[in-house]
């Protein structure tokens, strides 16, 4: 079967499941974006575990982190979890949520790293870096939008906040992070070229993680609405949002599986021409 193929009939399949929340009553669509957002993490996290016992070396260390990110941002998900660890640390909590979405993202940065140590090739083509400016002017856009007024915030006090500073650091992080992941998406798909190997699994990956990473900026961006807002009024509805959501975590996943299974099917083909040679 051809992955190339499997894997734009699985990402139009997705479009169903995630947009299926938008004609849900906002009760129902709470309940189900709350479920669906971490049973996808979840088996794409399986899935990226199951892929790293298959390769050796760096391409195994590179999946095991991803499925480490997975696995975090599946815990960030769980609400009931969350409240726990509230209620055992009382003041500390917002600092914990802050050092678990850096230790979430050194996870993605660490796997980043495994996939370059894989690839040869260090030059990036004329469409690349016309990518890669195109994520950077998107990502200017996003942290220029919101630091003016963070700044002002926090130069008008005598003690600047902690967490406000680890908010923005964290929206700073959120955009190297996705100016980072396309020249090693780029490099890859390069790499594989040379080799005579499919790229677009990892390419689909990367995609969705870019797209959850981005999401909630853009939806900043295009509605006006503060993060703050979208957090306790948006997020979890049965928005729009939400199914941009679900739908860049269940790209993922299904990137995941194609990738998985590209090996078997190419062993099949193996075997079909060695039977009928």
């Amino acid at each position: 079967m051809n992955p190339r193929v499997f894997l734009k009939v699985m990402i139009i399949l997705m479009l169903l499941p995630s947009l299926i929340c938008l004609f849900l009553p906002d009760m129902i669509a709470s309940y189900y974006t709350r479920l669906m957002y971490p049973a996808t993490l979840f088996i794409a996290a399986f899935f990226s575990m199951r892929i790293a016992s298959i390769y050796q070396g760096w391409l195994r260390k590179a999946f095991v982190f991803l499925s480490l990110f997975l696995s975090l941002m599946m815990l960030a998900q769980l609400e009931p979890h969350w409240e726990i660890w509230r209620t055992m640390i009382g003041t500390s909590f917002p600092l914990m949520l802050v050092l678990t979405q850096w230790a979430t993202y050194a996870m993605l940065v660490l796997c980043a790293l495994y996939v370059l140590k894989v690839t040869e090739l260090r030059a990036i083509s004329r469409t690349g870096w016309l990518a890669i400016l195109a994520l950077g002017l998107i990502g200017l856009f996003i942290l220029l939008y919101h630091l003016p007024s963070v700044l002002q915030q926090i130069s008008g006090s005598r003690y600047a906040d902690v967490y406000t500073i680890s908010l923005v650091l964290i929206r700073i992080l959120d955009v190297a992070i996705v100016i980072m992941l396309v020249p090693v998406v780029i490099l890859y798909a390069q790499q594989m070229k040379v080799e005579g190997r499919e790229s677009v699994t990892f390419t689909t990956i990367i995609c969705g993680i870019i797209l959850s990473l981005t999401a909630a900026y853009i939806y900043e961006l295009v509605s006006g609405v503060p993060l703050y807002v979208i957090r306790h009024a948006v997020y979890q509805t049965g928005s729009i949002l939400d199914a941009v959501y679900l739908f860049s975590y269940l790209i993922i996943a299904a990137g995941l599986y194609v990738h998985k299974k590209y090996d078997e099917w190419g062993y099949r083909t193996v075997e079909k021409v060695l039977a009928g040679a």
